[in-house]
């Protein structure tokens, strides 16, 4: 990614096009404390709604939800100020629990701050900062695999330790082995409904944004990461799938066993998520509008 207003062409001693130069650059502006405050709002009222589309319909285990909403603040992390999405991820998981997960059973406040929030800044911060310093479409992908696994590891771990003290219904989990096996199938649970989420619906809202990204308060940093680097998102997509197979065999192996075999809602996305990481990795640059590699030099 390029900084600054566009250069000068010395070898033709004109002027670059601006307009060419914004669509192709990217850019990055600077972050006042008002837009900090807006994305901070904006980020946690949009996570938190997202949070209800799927309110409804809670993980096998009876605590969390089926998770598509991460695409939320992973796409502002792309765009915008990296700590103040983080803030606004920790608060809109905790806002979404309250309002979707709480009437239905699936949470209460004390669990939610104490797995949701922390999960979730974490998981945004370091992805933001990661997609920031390497800017391109095979370290979206690896960000958004390895971020998302560890936040959603993160918060499952803190459910299975936390959760017999905080959680009434997890509170006859006691045993090593179950909080184990907790940890695994709520960490798999949300990766295979997340990590699709994000590698299809972030891309698009790229695509949608760009039009308005010069003169929004919120989108500060537009990112510009070129296709010409699209032929490695193909072997980084295959590496990612196979590794989620080898965790569906792990979990389809071991003998899980008292609340926690009930793993069917699994059995489908496990798979699932191996086969979008396969299909739509190496077609992230395209849906969302970049460059297709060869295409100007073929032309001409």
């Amino acid at each position: 990614m390029k900084y600054g207003p566009p250069h000068s062409d010395a070898s033709l001693g004109t002027p670059a096009d601006p307009a060419a130069a914004a669509s192709t650059s990217g850019y990055a502006r600077q972050v006042t404390t008002t837009s900090k405050v807006v994305t901070v709002v904006i980020t946690a009222v949009l996570f938190a709604a997202a949070k209800g589309i799927t309110g409804y319909i809670p993980s096998p285990w009876g605590v969390g939800q089926l998770y598509i909403a991460a695409f939320v603040p992973l796409f502002f992390a792309i765009v915008s100020d990296t700590m103040s999405v983080a803030v606004g991820a920790a608060m809109g998981s905790f806002i979404g629990d309250m309002i979707f997960l709480l009437p239905v059973g699936a949470t209460n406040p004390l669990l939610a701050l104490a797995a949701g929030v922390p999960a979730n800044f974490v998981a945004t911060l370091l992805f933001g900062w990661a997609v920031k310093k390497y800017r391109s479409w095979p370290s979206f992908i690896t960000s958004t695999v390895a971020f998302l696994t560890l936040g959603n590891l993160m918060a499952a771990g803190l459910v299975a330790t936390a959760g017999p003290l905080l959680f009434a219904p997890l509170a006859a989990l006691t045993s090593l082995q179950g909080k184990a096996l907790l940890t695994l199938g709520l960490t798999v649970f949300w990766d295979t409904t997340s990590i699709p989420a994000v590698l299809i619906v972030v891309p698009v809202l790229l695509r949608a944004v760009r039009p308005i990204s010069a003169r929004s308060t919120v989108i500060t940093d537009y990112p510009s990461w070129s296709s010409s680097e699209a032929k490695r998102t193909a072997p980084l997509s295959v590496l990612y799938a196979l590794i989620f197979l080898v965790l569906a065999a792990v979990l389809f192996l071991v003998p899980w066993g008292g609340s926690i075999a009930d793993i069917t809602p699994i059995k489908t996305t496990i798979f699932a998520v191996a086969a979008i990481l396969l299909v739509v990795g190496p077609l992230v640059g395209r849906l969302a509008g970049g460059r297709v590699p060869g295409r100007a030099s073929a032309a001409s």
